[in-house]
């Protein structure tokens, strides 16, 4: 651990933001907003491939995840927020009902954490879609066409054959785009920039898709790299104080706040910490979420006194 957070603290301030030649090619006009598009998703494609390991790349799709949950439910006309939908997920028992806010987010964490290097994916994409689009779901085969050609098809495909779905479509334009560039998982890009009239023309089979989700693809990245960069500053910070921790099961908690966006202390380290087989008691959890809080290296979430959440 003492060797990861010393590698960490010493590379994580080589994400860089987009370059001023790239944000100022922006425009209106098709080839401009395709260039724009283009040099985003390289300089993404390099943040999210990682050669030092540092990256948190599931902490930074959970994130993701859920900033695509808010869009898609204002999309449906709803006004849950990101902390309406952290007090859904991370506190509601196994017997309750997750409510709309709480399955959105729940099917775009699922989508991001589909290993589509792994047999079986498609099935796995199927399970999180609503069961009409999930039989009509087109094969999603070879990659025949450039990334943001395919992710546009798609995109129209689905809203005009199903225009009400517009959380399912960009699903499907992630997984397409996420194949097309070789990634291993789904990236939620395109639901919190892909604006609701640009959504709503193309399911009405008019407009330009291609044109739309370049223009969505550029902010999305932007926007990726930015909280990536965020992220593994916050994250070196965590991997430096870990040595410091005595708490049994430090460790077992540390990767849990690693790769999900809020963590209960109550319902996700005790009794026994998620994921593993390690115990912690309720006091032991709190303890060392409040540990966490005055080492800097983690925030409460909600500012409440009881029922309270953590997160990077």
């Amino acid at each position: 651990m003492k060797e990861a957070a010393k590698l960490v603290c010493e590379d994580y301030q080589t994400i860089h933001m987009l370059p001023r030649w790239v944000t100022s090619a922006q425009g209106q006009d098709i080839d401009r907003v395709a260039f724009s598009s283009g040099a985003a998703l390289a300089m993404l494609d390099v943040v999210l491939r990682d050669p030092s390991g540092t990256l948190p790349g599931a902490l930074l799709r959970d994130r993701l995840a859920l900033e695509a949950a808010v869009a898609c439910l204002k999309l449906e006309g709803r006004n849950e927020t990101a902390s309406d939908i952290r007090d859904v997920a991370c506190l509601a028992r196994a017997v309750d009902a997750f409510g709309p806010a709480g399955e959105m987010f729940g099917a775009w964490r699922r989508l991001a954490r589909v290993n589509l290097a792994a047999g079986g994916w498609k099935d796995r994409v199927r399970k999180v879609l609503p069961a009409a689009v999930a039989e009509a779901m087109p094969d999603l085969g070879a990659p025949a066409r450039t990334p943001v050609a395919q992710a546009g098809q798609i995109l129209s495909d689905i809203l005009t054959q199903f225009p009400r779905e517009e959380a399912a479509a960009l699903m499907l334009t992630d997984v397409t785009l996420a194949r097309a560039v070789g990634w291993s998982r789904p990236m939620p890009l395109l639901a919190v920039h892909l604006q609701r009239k640009d959504i709503r023309v193309i399911a009405d089979g008019a407009g330009d898709p291609v044109h739309s989700v370049h223009r969505a693809i550029f902010a999305a990245c932007d926007g990726a790299i930015r909280m990536a960069a965020a992220l593994n500053r916050r994250v070196a910070k965590l991997r430096a104080v870990a040595p410091k921790l005595r708490a049994k099961g430090s460790d077992e908690a540390l990767a849990l706040f690693l790769s999900h966006d809020a963590v209960s202390p109550s319902g996700m380290l005790s009794p026994v910490i998620k994921g593993t087989s390690v115990a912690m008691t309720d006091r032991a959890a709190r303890r060392l979420c409040d540990r966490l809080v005055d080492l800097g290296v983690v925030r409460e979430l909600t500012g409440r006194a009881t029922f309270r959440l953590y997160g990077i």
